[in-house]
């Protein structure tokens, strides 16, 4: 220091400039230190601080407030809704593993399944299971004379189910659940047909050659069948599906060589049905019905076209594409697509996704407002893991 003073005072020269503005903003940096201090304080107050006067009020370990937390349950951008709306369920029997074509009616699911445990795997049961109480009953009395039993569906007191050769051919079969009796509705001799059951209407298209189809009805009640259409064709019809107020299907057209179909559609009223001209303006294959809406595919092959909706009369929407299967609810249609089972609602403008990007599924049976489907991730078709829900 005495040298430093010594040297300033030979020289007899003021001080530098630079040296003034040194010292007078030296407070100023003081300050700011101060406040960016105090400002810590606060945000780690704020931070902890209360946190912590906050568990000392309440009883609460604070040790426990800054622990990390484990979600319960996995959420996808594409499962848009609260998973309590679309809850799954799992139709889990210890007992059956194998449970084919469960078809959803009410509280109950209907399925096939295996009970003779033999070295050929047959579908020869038939089990009720209902989703209140998660109990099953395998249906007594139940004759299986061909090979295996399939697609199952109900109506009332009534279950109907095909039992089928492997080689073509079989039987479509009635049961009585009050009287646990079983009945036979009709045989038949080449493909399986598809069934279409609601209130006391069972329909189906049966080959009777290889040209000619019929279309039928059957009462489940008075146990009649009429034949409501005999087809001379080659490339067939589409499958029958009945409401509770009208039937539709889709035929080829004539002039169309095979590739062109349209919509047809008979309506009840009462006792006497009437067949309507329904023109939806454009090729209609594999319709879908509730009695007020339609839903169909735009291709043969659905998986390359659109599926499209009309909903009273309307003019069809497309509200999806290259689905791989659908079907149609009291107010939605189900579809699957790309392993995922969404919704698209016929009253309102709104698409959901019900199952998660997680999970691999495949759509069974819409009934109602309950939706059945098989969860495949693990691809084991031996051992179905059968879900289902209700839509509100």
């Amino acid at each position: 220091m005495g040298k430093r003073k010594k040297r300033f005072s030979a020289a007899r020269r003021p001080v530098a400039v630079s040296n003034i503005r040194f010292s007078n903003a030296w407070p100023v940096v003081k300050l700011v230190i101060l406040i960016a201090c105090v400002s810590v304080g606060v945000v780690l107050m704020v931070l902890y601080g209360f946190p912590l006067i906050e568990d000392l009020i309440k009883g609460v370990d604070p040790a426990l407030r800054y622990q990390p937390s484990v979600e319960k349950e996995f959420t996808t951008a594409a499962h848009e809704t609260a998973d309590e709306e679309y809850q799954p369920f799992e139709m889990y029997l210890a007992d059956h593993k194998t449970k084919n074509d469960p078809y959803i009616y009410g509280n109950q699911v209907i399925f096939t399944t295996r009970v003779e445990k033999t070295d050929v795997f047959q579908l020869d049961a038939v089990g009720i299971y209902d989703t209140e109480t998660e109990q099953v009953n395998i249906l007594p009395n139940v004759e299986k004379k061909y090979d295996n039993l399939l697609n199952p569906v109900m109506s009332g007191d009534v279950a109907v189910w095909i039992d089928s050769m492997v080689n073509g051919g079989g039987r479509i079969v009635g049961y009585d659940l009050a009287k646990n009796k079983q009945f036979v509705i009709k045989e038949y001799g080449y493909a399986i047909p598809a069934l279409s059951i609601d209130g006391d209407i069972l329909t189906f298209m049966q080959w009777a050659g290889d040209t000619t189809q019929r279309l039928y009805a059957y009462n489940i009640k008075t146990r009649e069948a009429v034949t409501i259409r005999l087809f001379d064709t080659e490339t067939g019809n589409s499958a029958a599906d009945v409401s509770a107020t009208d039937l539709v299907w889709s035929e080829y057209r004539p002039d169309g060589g095979g590739t062109s179909a349209t919509l047809k559609r008979i309506v009840f009223s009462g006792d006497t049905s009437r067949f309507e001209n329904y023109d939806l303006g454009t090729d209609v294959y594999e319709p879908k019905t509730n009695g007020k809406d339609i839903v169909f595919a735009t291709t043969r092959d659905i998986t390359s076209g659109n599926l499209m909706l009309s909903t009273g009369g309307s003019e069809p929407v497309k509200i999806a594409e290259n689905v791989l299967n659908y079907d149609l609810g009291d107010n939605f249609v189900a579809y699957t697509k790309d392993d995922t089972i969404y919704i698209s609602y016929t009253n309102q403008q709104k698409t959901v996704a019900i199952t998660t990007e997680i999970t691999k599924n495949l759509l069974v049976s819409v009934t109602g407002n309950g939706i059945t489907y098989y969860d495949i991730t693990d691809g084991i078709l031996t051992d179905e893991v059968v879900m289902y829900t209700f839509v509100k």
